[in-house]
């Protein structure tokens, strides 16, 4: 079938309005022809720059396993609590209304808001940990921000702009700050961001390094934060393990949607017209006193049904040991169960393998991070029979 193009009424209409949309925008938005590839991409007049990234995010393997990886809970009998695929389009929705309050590229922040957590790995925050004890051992590091980029631009090759990797490297909702705007550390090209790449891999790249270097992408990384203090609240009480009753300060609000919106309005208040993302000095407070409050009843308790940290690790140890022996072997394991599921491109495919030749540590955690939580625990029962 010939490709259908728009017709000239058509054309003449959709120029219009986007050009109508475009003189909108900010003075400090990203605009659709600011998109830098490493490949050159004309795109369909209705299907713009960044509208084309958010299609190629969600068609991705890993969009698609975002549903069965943890937020906070793990393998919980209760369908109400969130999982990774919830978070990524909260994180996307509230990035979205506060950005078009404040005149910003809308589709390049839903892009990166979707893209930001491709890099988790089974068991969330703490699988991270347990999959970076593995890698120190071959002097090599992992974190989930940093495989997010590395997913998009050294495994699946995907083309997606440098706005977008950048602001998925650079998201890390874990340290939070008052003002967010791009600096002279932020990437300007695949080369410097290939560079940050490198850096990361040995654990070397300092947090001041990792601005992105677009408004959306600043705008994203604060916006990850809100999504997840007050839902993560909710879910602990719908699990009746920390009720909201709980907390020390509720002065953003005691819900999710207060916290939201609260926090939400103080941003457009203390952003809109200029070249940065900030937050009053009391809002700014008070959102590390909640995340701080967080940390102290929720996150260092153990939220996983079944398992502790300790038989998690040895689960992720064993798994990786197999894949890595057999990469140095013959790879009918990696051939059988990692490379079909990879990416439709099996030249991009084999680029990454032959990259990757004498990194075997680097693609046996490839692999472990692709995986959703259940999958790495059959995984593990398939080749092991261990049951805990």
């Amino acid at each position: 079938m010939e490709k259908i193009n728009l017709d000239e009424n058509a054309k003449k209409l959709l120029e219009e309005k986007f050009g109508m949309r475009d003189e909108l925008l900010s003075d400090y938005a990203t605009k659709d022809g600011d998109s830098i590839r490493k490949n050159d991409y004309i795109p369909r007049l209705f299907r713009r720059q960044f509208i084309r990234d958010c299609e190629v995010v969600i068609n991705l393997p890993l969009f698609n396993r975002y549903a069965g990886k943890t937020q906070v809970f793990s393998l919980k009998n209760n369908d109400d609590i969130s999982t990774r695929a919830y978070h990524v389009q909260l994180v996307s929705r509230i990035a979205r209304t506060i950005g078009s309050a404040l005149s910003l590229n809308c589709d390049l922040i839903e892009a990166i808001a979707l893209a930001h957590d491709l890099g988790h790995c089974p068991f969330g925050h703490l699988g991270e940990k347990l999959l970076d004890n593995v890698a120190k051992n071959y002097g090599y590091r992992f974190f989930h921000h940093v495989q997010g980029a590395r997913y998009l631009n050294n495994i699946v090759k995907s083309d997606i702009s440098l706005q977008v990797v950048d602001g998925v490297l650079c998201h890390n909702g874990e340290k939070v700050l008052q003002r967010y705007a791009p600096n002279e550390n932020s990437c300007k090209s695949f080369e410097e961001l290939q560079d940050k790449l490198d850096i990361a891999y040995s654990g070397k790249l300092n947090d001041d390094n990792l601005m992105a270097s677009t408004l959306e992408g600043c705008l994203v990384r604060i916006a990850d934060v809100i999504a997840y203090i007050g839902k993560d609240r909710q879910d602990a009480e719908k699990l009746k393990q920390v009720g909201f009753d709980a907390y020390d300060d509720n002065s953003l609000g005691k819900y999710n949607h207060d916290i939201i919106g609260n926090v939400s309005a103080d941003i457009i208040n203390n952003s809109i017209g200029k070249n940065h993302i900030a937050m009053s000095d009391f809002v700014y407070a008070e959102l590390r006193r909640l995340l701080d409050d967080n940390y102290k009843k929720i996150y260092t308790g153990e939220n996983i049904d079944g398992y502790t940290k300790e038989e998690l690790q040895k689960i992720i140890d064993e798994v990786f040991h197999l894949l890595y022996d057999d990469l140095k072997k013959d790879g009918k394991l990696i051939d059988k169960y990692y490379r079909p599921y990879i990416y439709p491109n099996a030249m991009k495919v084999d680029e990454y393998f032959l990259e990757n030749s004498s990194y075997p540590e680097r693609v046996a955690i490839d692999m472990i991070a692709s995986m959703t939580d259940r999958y790495l625990l059959e995984f593990h029962k398939r080749f092991f029979k261990t049951i805990f």
